[in-house]
């Protein structure tokens, strides 16, 4: 989802057969950021408010506005009745025709409900790329809508990324919070709780045991789990404790999604170098071919040939050569152990 500037965001997740889920983020960015959300089953979708009459009317030719009928069994049905522009980027809400309420926490009415004018022809829209979702006060959205008047809904399917057996990756854990682990060395990782107050100070897998540190409440603790892998999932399982005040019991992760594998160096090569270096000769292209650069004894700069000077150079650039500190030390690394291969 792009948007134009990083910090904290609201992001509301509506999901047909699910509660609806508010959720403040904040937004880091220049990077992508993985926003993990469960969504709670809806046990009851006789209560959620139903969407009918959706429709297009055309505003003298350079705006038009939307219009569709609301009905709400349980009476409680609340400010958000929204039309989403996929393409755009852009949503709007909908208000009674009768007028907004001062109150957002009252009940809002059943009937016709009304967008702003919008700019732009009605005959150059993709109402195929135009969705429409009511909320109540309980979190429950109806059946979404695109602007065809078409209920967007398929039947969940089967991740098609089998979950591999490793611990880097996004988890749920038994206490409803959810967790990313990731890799930054042989058998240790980092973790974070997304949305909470324990936090993870270390990771190290050891003997076929995962072994966690974190501190709750200002209190370390300590977990010794394995990992479980089977055809139906991936689970770390086994007990932590608190020393200091003897409390214990059970913790459980279940696997939601594989960490993202990292771009391989040939692929950095390709994003980033090609277009000044070649790969498999010495020919000059705009700066040096780079076939062989290990066996060399100096770089073109004249300094010795090294790891760590073709990091450096890498990151910080020279001779004519643009910096590429832009870019993440472990994509860096990659690249330089991909030179090493030519």
């Amino acid at each position: 989802i792009p948007l134009p500037t990083g910090g904290p965001w609201g992001l509301h997740v509506y999901s047909q057969g699910y509660l609806y889920f508010p959720l403040q983020i904040t937004v880091e960015e220049n990077q992508e950021n993985v926003i993990p959300v469960v969504l709670p089953l809806d046990g009851n979708a006789a209560d959620d408010p139903q969407l009918s009459n959706i429709h297009f009317e055309d505003m003298a030719g350079k705006y038009f506005r939307l219009r569709l009928t609301v009905k709400d069994d349980n009476h409680n049905l609340g400010p958000q009745v929204l039309a989403i522009d996929a393409r755009h980027h852009r949503s709007y809400r909908l208000l009674p025709t009768a007028g907004d309420l001062a109150d957002k926490k009252a009940a809002f009415p059943e009937g016709e409900y009304l967008s702003p004018e919008i700019e732009g022809k009605l005959e150059t829209v993709d109402k195929s790329n135009w969705f429409f979702v009511a909320a109540d006060h309980q979190c429950s959205n109806g059946v979404i809508y695109n602007g065809l008047n078409q209920s967007i809904y398929r039947p969940p399917a089967t991740n098609p990324e089998p979950l591999r057996c490793e611990i880097p990756g996004i988890w749920k854990s038994n206490f409803d919070k959810t967790y990313h682990f990731r890799t930054v060395g042989p058998d240790r990782f980092t973790g974070e709780q997304l949305e909470g107050t324990l936090t993870i100070k270390d990771v190290l897998k050891k003997n076929g045991r995962v072994l966690i540190t974190f501190v709750y409440h200002r209190e370390e603790g300590t977990a010794d789990l394995a990992l479980q892998c089977t055809e139906r999932g991936v689970q770390l399982k086994g007990p932590f404790r608190f020393p200091a005040s003897g409390r214990k019991g059970m913790w459980l992760f279940t696997k939601l999604n594989n960490d993202k594998t990292p771009p391989s160096g040939a692929a950095i090569f390709q994003q980033n170098c090609a277009v000044c270096h070649f790969a498999d000769t010495e020919e000059r292209k705009v700066g040096p071919g780079l076939l062989g650069l290990f066996q060399r004894k100096v770089l073109s700069n004249g300094k010795p040939v090294s790891e760590t000077a073709i990091v450096r150079q890498i990151r910080e650039g020279g001779g004519g050569m643009p910096p590429f500190s832009q870019l993440k030390e472990e994509d860096i690394q990659s690249l330089a152990e991909y030179l090493k291969t030519l």
